[in-house]
Parts: C-alpha cells; sequence; structure tokens
C-alpha cells in the first residue's frame, strides 16, 4: 500500500534583510553622489538671484528717482540683511515711512557703497561698482554716473 503523503510548501513573500541592506547601501552611493551636485546648483542659483534682486532694487528706486516720484530723489541702501529702497538726500535723511525693504543673504559679501542715491528728473548718480562674492563665485554690478545699470 502506498502512503500518500502532502508536502507542505512554505510560501514566503516579502524581502529578506539582506536585500534590504544591499537597497539601502544603493541609496546611500547615490545620494553621497547627488547631494553636493545638487548644493552647488542650490547655492548658484540663490547667488544668481542675489544680484538680480539687487540690480531690480537699484532699477525701482532709478525709476522713483526720474519719474520724481513725491518730487525727491531715491536711493538703495544695502544692510547686512536687507536692500532698502528709500526717498530722500541720503539713508540718514530719508523719509522713514516710505521705504520698502527686501530681504537678503546675509551669507554673499557685497562690496561697495552702502547707499546710492539717484538724483530727481535724471537719475543721475555717482559712478561705481558693487562686487558680490561667495566662495569662488564673484559678479560685478556697474551703475554709470548716468544711472545706466550693467552687470
Amino acid at each position: 500500500m502506498k502512503l500518500k503523503t502532502k508536502s507542505l510548501k512554505l510560501k514566503t513573500s516579502g524581502f529578506t534583510i539582506f536585500e534590504i541592506l544591499i537597497v539601502i547601501g544603493i541609496l546611500a552611493v547615490i545620494f553621497a553622489i547627488g547631494l553636493p551636485i545638487s548644493w552647488n546648483f542650490y547655492t548658484a542659483y540663490q547667488f544668481d538671484s542675489e544680484v538680480n534682486t539687487f540690480v531690480a532694487v537699484l532699477e525701482q528706486a532709478r525709476n522713483s528717482a526720474m519719474t520724481n516720484r513725491n518730487e525727491s530723489p531715491h536711493g538703495v541702501y544695502a544692510a547686512p540683511n536687507q536692500f532698502v529702497i528709500f526717498q530722500g538726500p541720503s539713508y540718514a535723511g530719508r523719509d522713514i515711512f516710505q521705504d520698502r525693504i527686501f530681504t537678503r543673504d546675509g551669507n554673499i559679501n557685497i562690496n561697495g557703497p552702502a547707499e546710492l542715491v539717484f538724483a530727481s528728473l535724471s537719475g543721475q548718480t555717482a559712478s561705481t561698482t558693487y562686487v558680490f562674492s561667495r566662495g569662488q563665485r564673484s559678479a560685478n554690478v556697474y551703475i554709470n554716473s548716468e544711472g545706466t545699470i550693467s552687470f
């Protein structure tokens, strides 16, 4: 007589700990390679954004002066953590209620005069250069005596 035996097959599903460790290791290598690349991209974008913001602030102050807004000269003050568009002959002699404040990244160094004033109607100012720097990156913003801004 033959005995029939049933063989029990264990059905297992899922991943072994070894497979999970391999996947975690591969992801760690990918992140280790990608993080410096993405960080450099972020800092480059942040730097370019800071320069573009400063140029836009300069252009806004110059336009306000040229349109003779409130019959007053307008200028830009570069503080450590903000740009201020002010109305008046100087930052110290400004009308504080007319200030327009724009935040800036304090980690980006700006070398140049702290304030720049554009004359009413003409937009003329003193010729100057602002130098932005952070690590290996640098950019120059030029303002000529007619108030033309180039970077």
